[in-house]
């Protein structure tokens, strides 16, 4: 009880009890990041996963706590298996020059790190200005990077290192029977010792643990990949968020069989829980299972009411699978453009001039690619004057 009017006086004295989630329309079935939960993100391949988990759970919650006057702090553990940490420093650094330009500098991952042509000086100039540079300081000194072994011992004795080190556990030891001798028609009792209390030096800080992705974790031995990741799930749901207020948030690959024709002839297209990759376990561990789903990529040219044929891959759907806290069922109509990882809450459908600018927006970015010849996402766009005061009018002032 008293926990429960420790959370309510938060709310009351104005504090917060999660990082927000950016999406408005959104919060009653995802209001945002608390601690001690477990997360799955799941979609078909390219569907954008790490782009919406690094944009809607990491970078904004690293700003909201380093901007906020909220007493909160977050310190993120990455286990990074699919990239390595330049490539996601590079997507932070897109998105920040984006972000802070107002979507005049569109530069995407692979023109800053000058892949074909040069990448402009002013872009670097750019991120070299103070107040960019403290937030990248920020980011440094917020988002660790392990070097650990990434199967699941690994991973947990990690997390369990750095929250022994910034915390104080109680412990007790506690006796338990020997399996192995039981079997055998023996009552062998073992002693262990046993977490039974935990307190963070900093209770308003929000641990945070990503494991991207979680298919391709590294097996612990004599166990096959689908037996480590039910038992990554195991540490993650019975020690590391139980026990140690962590919360963690896993991306998940669909099955390929469950993008497949098959599917498409039944209509089960959307990322579910039976489609989930390897390990369908982490479903039941998890609070809250969240979709990607991208209408483009089985060629629907309608969805939802929207128009998919002029939106083509800049839309995603938003769809919560699993809540265990709250609804289920709910779907967000999401704008994506995964050059500068940007996110954005489309126009209900009945607001037809709004969303019309998305349409001009999307079918704007496919001319410019198609112009420079390259194929796949937009590379680097810094727009004249007159152009760029127009796009920015027509979609950043609404």
């Amino acid at each position: 009880m008293q926990r429960l009017r420790n959370r309510r006086q938060r709310i009351i004295d104005g504090k917060v009890n999660c990082l927000p989630s950016p999406f408005k329309r959104f919060t009653n079935y995802y209001p945002g990041l608390e601690q001690e939960q477990y997360i799955c993100v799941t979609s078909f391949t390219k569907g954008g996963k790490s782009q919406f988990v690094s944009y809607a759970m990491l970078y904004e919650s690293l700003l909201y706590c380093m901007f906020s006057k909220e007493d909160v702090d977050i310190k993120v553990i990455y286990f990074a298996l699919e990239e390595n940490k330049d490539r996601i420093m590079d997507r932070f650094l897109s998105w920040l020059l984006y972000k802070k330009s107002k979507g005049q500098l569109r530069v995407s991952p692979r023109d800053l790190r000058s892949t074909t042509v040069a990448c402009q000086e002013e872009w670097l100039d750019k991120l070299e200005e103070t107040d960019i540079q403290s937030i990248i300081d920020y980011f440094e000194e917020h988002v660790i990077f392990p070097d650990e072994k990434p199967n699941p011992t690994g991973i947990r004795n990690y997390c369990i290192q750095y929250a022994e080190k910034h915390g104080k556990t109680t412990k007790k030891k506690v006796k338990f029977i020997d399996e192995n001798a039981f079997e055998m028609g023996q009552e062998i009792f073992t002693e262990k010792e046993v977490v039974v209390n935990y307190e963070q030096d900093n209770p308003n800080e929000y641990r945070i643990i990503v494991i991207d992705t979680i298919n391709l974790i590294d097996t612990e031995r004599n166990m096959n990949l689908k037996q480590s990741m039910d038992k990554m799930s195991e540490y993650i749901a019975k020690e590391l968020r139980n026990k140690y207020h962590y919360t963690a948030i896993v991306i998940q690959q669909q099955a390929f069989q469950a993008e497949g024709l098959d599917a498409l002839k039944t209509g089960h297209i959307r990322p579910s829980v039976a489609g989930l990759g390897d390990s369908k376990y982490i479903s039941r561990d998890a609070n809250l299972v969240m979709g990607l789903f991208s209408p483009f990529r089985f060629d629907i040219k309608n969805y939802e009411g929207y128009n998919i044929e002029r939106l083509c891959d800049n839309v995603r759907f938003l769809e919560v699978i699993v809540n265990r806290d709250g609804a289920m069922g709910g779907m967000l109509p999401l704008w994506f453009d995964g050059a500068v990882c940007e996110f954005k809450e489309l126009p209900a459908v009945r607001d037809a001039t709004k969303l019309e600018a998305y349409y001009k927006r999307a079918e704007y970015l496919r001319k410019l690619v198609a112009q420079q010849n390259v194929p796949g996402q937009i590379c680097a766009v810094q727009h004249s004057r007159p152009i760029r005061e127009r796009v920015f009018n027509l979609l950043f002032k609404q």
